[in-house]
């Protein structure tokens, strides 16, 4: 890697030694003596004081990734996430290093702020940089246009785990799989460890790369369950006030955040980001602070507390119940099927609900299509544009291009010369034999229908709430959101005479929602973000009085 980054590569001052070393213990190494090896979980902070410290990946003819020198650390972010590490550390000549165990790591974090934030900050560039390497952590070894192997890429990106990916529709695939045994049950993934896993659970694909970790039955002040941007945010701010705090996700960090893949209308960063490092970054900040966060994991039932002096308790699908004084929903929502004669043949497949690298990757160099008139389908279509200049992308309006999307967005999409538009338009179906080749359009004004050359469509069509496991209790509108605040006064469904309800207290006290599955949201990353940091101030206030 570039070790004249500056960002990814500091060297931490005398000053800053001086307020770590005695947090620290010394180590010292001979020529040629393992540090640490991949798949080590919990992994200690090395800081070099004397010699070298190099850094190999193992599974590629044991490569030479850095090398650290005196005053240089080791560490990429899962130092603070705790997962195995997926490289290996060597000493070069006699090395003496200064050693923080893990368990100091977040309160040095806190206590020296200046040192904290280039400490993450160098974590995060660097597994930007190993990602870009390629060549770590697990194999995927699959068809790509397959449901299973789209699922399971998508989850090892959610959570930042790093994969290289083998497409058993070609040569090259089909040789990895041929070395690992052919296994019958694809995707097959080939864990650092060397255990090979045939079509895994999430569950247990989780578990083996280290981003499961058990759930003991607990009690918190406050949690959470989603993991998008508002859940993410509240998480942050509970657990930088004090809180106790628990984030739980079906599948990992980012929510519908997460499958974008640039955002550029959020306040601090005016060149974007992807949805994916947004979570990232936010992961980092709420482990820095001591939130924890348990997915993949479902939540099977909530049963709402009955007294003041009783907590909500969620029952999860591994087991645990937990037991909190203030609860966040933070669901968020999932986007409408496609409803086209075909559609659901090729959902995974063609058909996606997401638009990031992991899916682009499957369709270079072929036209594709974005079906939408919101933020994240005009996203999606600058995404794909930009990524691969050489395809045509076609934009699929019900109505007019405008209204529902950002003017930024608008302005770029009618400039683009690889982009073409087609409003009051609809797919009636679509065609193929073992992929998708085609998709037939219908104009709604004209009732004129053509088939269009299309290898991919994307999808953000309108979004509908994710809570159906909610009881009862909890008021919705019409459409499903959650009613909060001044909404479940006017609705009637207040029970509690003696106080107003925060205003994002449902019409279950102690009990709040934020973010896309509320009732007058706006689908936008900045809403939600505020939502969770109001979260925050209504769970104080909830905290301190009976509910």
């Amino acid at each position: 890697m570039a070790q004249t980054e500056e960002t990814a590569f500091p060297r931490l001052t005398s000053a800053e030694l001086a307020l770590v070393k005695p947090l620290t213990k010394t180590c010292d190494y001979a020529d040629g003596d393992i540090i640490f090896r991949a798949g080590q979980a919990d992994i200690d902070l090395y800081i070099v004081e004397s010699g070298q410290m190099e850094i190999r990946n193992p599974t590629d003819g044991d490569r030479l990734i850095a090398v650290h020198e005196v005053g240089h650390f080791s560490g990429d972010i899962d130092v603070l996430t705790g997962r195995p590490v997926i490289v290996t550390a060597v000493a070069k000549g006699p090395t003496r290093l200064l050693c923080v165990p893990n368990a100091q790591l977040r309160p040095l974090l806190n206590r020296v702020p200046s040192l904290g934030e280039k400490l993450i900050l160098a974590f995060t560039r660097r597994r930007e940089l190993l990602a870009q390497l390629g060549g770590l952590g697990l194999r995927v070894v699959g068809p790509g246009r397959c449901r299973t192997t789209s699922i399971v890429r998508e989850f090892l990106y959610k959570n930042f785990v790093p994969f290289t990916w083998f497409d058993t529709e070609t040569e090259a695939g089909r040789q990895v799989l041929a070395a690992l045994g052919s296994p019958r049950k694809e995707p097959v993934i080939e864990c650092g460890n060397g255990r090979i896993l045939a079509n895994p659970s999430l569950q247990e694909l989780a578990s083996e790369a280290g981003i499961w970790k058990h759930c003991p039955t607990q009690e918190v002040d406050f949690a959470i369950v989603g993991a998008g941007p508002a859940g993410l945010t509240a998480a942050v701010y509970a657990s930088s006030e004090g809180l106790s705090t628990l984030l739980l996700d079906q599948l990992g960090p980012g929510g519908q955040a997460g499958a974008s893949s640039r955002i550029e209308n959020f306040i601090g960063f005016p060149a974007g980001l992807s949805g994916a490092d947004l979570a990232t970054r936010s992961v980092l900040q709420m482990l820095k602070f001591g939130a924890r966060m348990i997915a993949p994991v479902a939540v099977e039932k909530l049963i709402p507390a009955q007294s003041a002096g009783e907590r909500h308790k969620l029952q999860l699908d591994c087991g645990a119940e937990i037991r909190c004084r203030v609860l966040l929903l933070a669901l968020g929502v999932r986007w409408r099927r496609l409803e086209a004669d075909g559609a659901d043949r090729f959902a995974g497949s063609g058909v996606f609900y997401a638009c990031t690298r992991v899916e682009a990757d499957l369709f270079d160099s072929q036209d594709v299509a974005v079906v939408g008139g919101g933020n994240s389908a005009g996203q999606a279509v600058m995404f794909l544009a930009e990524c691969c200049p050489s395809r045509q992308v076609h934009l699929l309006v019900r109505r007019t291009l405008g209204p529902g999307m950002s003017e930024y967005l608008t302005e770029r999409i009618r400039a683009a010369p690889n982009v073409v538009v087609h409003e009051h338009t609809e797919i009636e179906s679509l065609h193929g034999g073992r992929h998708l080749e085609a998709i037939r359009l219908r104009n709604k004004h004209t009732g004129a229908a053509a088939p269009q050359p299309c290898a991919a469509v994307f999808v953000f069509i309108g979004a509908e709430p994710a809570a159906e496991w909610l009881p009862a209790e909890i008021a919705r509108d019409a459409k499903g959101f959650v009613l909060t605040g001044s909404d479940v006064v006017a609705s009637g469904l207040w029970p509690r005479p003696d106080r107003q309800p925060c205003p994002l207290e449902t019409s279950v006290p102690g009990v709040l929602a934020a973010g896309d599955m509320r009732a007058g949201s706006v689908k936008r990353v900045g809403f939600a973000v505020g939502d969770g940091s109001l979260a925050v101030a209504c769970a104080h206030r909830l905290v301190s009085i009976k509910r």
